[in-house]
């Protein structure tokens, strides 16, 4: 295997310089051929003649820094256009198949160069909530709700949930989980009244599953206003409805936990939702779920 030298190799190898020891001697001491010796012995002495193994080290890492810069694919201008592409809604992934590079190119060079770019990054370092086991409440309008169990397969299928924030005003997320496509709607509070009104003026179509959340207790009046059969995933299973959860977790980019919804108005939200939904995901093969959704929509009519 290749060996490089390193700062304790330096300071042994000016030790046994200094004794007399040949470069012969010296590499069978160290475990060095004696010809890496001699370039050790070339390349990093000092100015006047002599190696000293400290400065013969900084020679080395300086060498070594300018060295990699010729080989690193971000230089400035390209760095400049990543920087300026990067937001919460645009991952590393996403910019670096624009740009045709490995992603974790763009991660290393935002480690080591630009670390004030790093709460663009989407999970900004929270780490993954984990779920514990945990009884479920008994609820009596839960007792006739059809189970995610019994879901048939559907050509337009929809998870759907809240978004809470420091207010009573939320938001109500649907997405479909072939595409992707995202519909966000603010409504003023969790109030179960609240999700079938807003159903009702722009009603989906299909099949949706919901958690056992209060809000949705009244399953049966969106069902009677829309053209959807709606379920619900068991107690405390989010993963039943991971495409939802992956939403939520998108839209907590923008408007993180405690976040007042009554200093935003929808045509805001839209503009956000529009950029998740015409941004090309790895899951479609790079295309976009607007794309991915109008085929759907094609096929269905």
């Amino acid at each position: 295997m290749h060996k490089h030298f390193n700062r304790e190799d330096r300071i042994a190898l000016g030790a046994l310089k200094r004794a007399g020891f040949s470069q012969s001697e010296i590499g069978a001491q160290l475990g060095f051929h004696r010809s890496t010796v001699e370039r050790e012995l070339k390349r990093n002495q000092k100015p006047r003649g002599g190696y000293h193994a400290l400065n013969a080290d900084v020679q080395a890492r300086e060498r070594r820094v300018h060295a990699k810069k010729q080989y690193r694919k971000i230089d400035a201008v390209l760095g400049q256009c990543i920087a300026s592409r990067l937001n919460p809604l645009t991952s590393p992934e996403v910019v670096a198949h624009e740009m045709d590079i490995h992603h974790q190119t763009i991660y290393n060079w935002m480690y080591r160069e630009r670390i004030d770019l790093l709460p663009q990054l989407p999970q900004r370092g929270r780490k993954r909530r984990r779920y514990g086991s945990k009884r479920a409440k008994k609820q009596g309008w839960t007792k006739l709700v059809r189970n995610i169990h019994d879901r048939p397969e559907s050509l337009l299928s929809w998870e759907g949930d809240t978004v809470k924030g420091s207010t009573k005003t939320q938001l109500l997320t649907h997405v479909e989980r072939t595409s992707l496509y995202t519909h966000v709607d603010l409504i003023p509070n969790g109030t179960a009244d609240v999700v079938p009104a807003t159903l009702k003026q722009v009603p989906l179509e299909g099949v949706i599953t919901y958690d056992r959340g209060s809000e949705f207790a009244l399953w049966q009046m969106i069902e009677r206003d829309t053209n959807a059969l709606v379920f619900f995933a068991d107690a405390h299973s989010p993963w039943q409805r991971g495409k939802n959860e992956n939403t939520n977790g998108r839209l907590r980019r923008v408007y993180p936990k405690g976040f007042d919804f009554d200093t935003i108005t929808q045509k805001q939200l839209d503009r956000v939702v529009h950029v998740m939904n015409h941004t090309p995901r790895k899951s479609l093969e790079w295309r976009t779920p607007a794309d991915v959704y109008k085929e759907l929509c094609c096929i269905s009519s």
